[in-house]
């Protein structure tokens, strides 16, 4: 733009040639414009160090989740004008994978659908790697219908004996759940996971081979997990590895806003939804 006006001409008919609407381009050069001094001592001065803060912390939580951040820790500004704030000052969450594939025009649904809390469990493992390139093997529990992250085993190998342990914990604190959700892996299809689903009288519900997209909410929640906390470490050992999830577990049920629960975390969710639904007494 200012090359083509050194050369003469007219700002309609420069950003008519470089497809740049004059009001987008008299914007960006009154920003570029601003002192320093102006965001710092603004109407929303305090908000923009709230960004980068939150950002510190939040590195791959956008400006949807930090606006809600926002406005639950007093900040009484409206989402378009958070996002314009955020913008301003650089603050981006930059995409680490290629775009998604486009699903079928008809693809198959999926079944068993979760109709209330700890009635759909989802089972999945995920893998990593040590600073010594030995392997990380994580095995992971959601509801379905909250979003909690209820259970989780690391180590070097999980056997299908220690899956029942894990899940042994998992009923203690929540109940059987009717269906669980898994795939064919050997460690699922074992006979004695198999037989503590029956003695559970809980139904299997194995997804059909190949197809991941049929368990997609704890699909969902291990790219979550690998883009905030496996992508940005490097562990030393599974204990480490364990103590890191641990912590990310716990703030991912209390603190992340869900877009798909109206922005509220998973456990503020199963809490409302349990006051919502509990009978009061005469």
């Amino acid at each position: 733009m200012a090359h083509l006006i050194t050369l003469g001409f007219s700002q309609r008919c420069a950003c008519r040639v470089a497809g740049l609407s004059r009001s987008t381009y008299n914007r960006t050069k009154k920003l570029e414009n601003q002192p320093d001094n102006a965001r710092q001592t603004g109407k929303y001065a305090d908000l923009r160090v709230w960004m980068h803060r939150f950002a510190d912390t939040h590195r791959r939580w956008g400006y949807r989740r930090g606006w809600r951040k926002a406005t639950q820790a007093g900040y009484a500004v409206g989402r378009d004008a958070f996002r314009r704030l955020w913008r301003q000052e650089g603050l981006r969450v930059y995409p680490r994978k290629a775009t998604k594939r486009t699903l079928p025009v008809d693809p198959v649904p999926r079944t068993e659908p979760a109709r209330r809390p700890n009635d759909v469990w989802a089972l999945d493992f995920q893998f990593d790697s040590d600073y010594h390139g030995k392997a990380i093997k994580i095995c992971n529990g959601i509801d379905e219908y909250t979003r909690e992250h209820f259970a989780f085993r690391v180590d070097r190998s999980i056997t299908a004996t220690q899956v029942i342990e894990m899940l042994d914990i998992a009923v203690l604190e929540r109940g059987v759940p009717r269906v669980m959700r898994m795939d064919n892996g050997p460690e699922f299809i074992a006979r004695a996971l198999r037989d503590w689903v029956d003695e559970q009288q809980a139904v299997a519900a194995f997804i059909p081979p190949g197809q991941p997209w049929h368990n997609g909410f704890v699909e969902s929640f291990h790219n979550r997990l690998r883009d905030e906390l496996l992508e940005d470490n490097l562990f030393e050992d599974t204990h480490q590895a364990r103590y890191a999830i641990t912590w990310w577990s716990h703030r991912y049920n209390h603190q992340h806003p869900h877009s798909a629960l109206e922005y509220h975390s998973p456990s503020d969710y199963a809490r409302m939804w349990e006051e919502q639904n509990t009978p009061v007494a005469a």
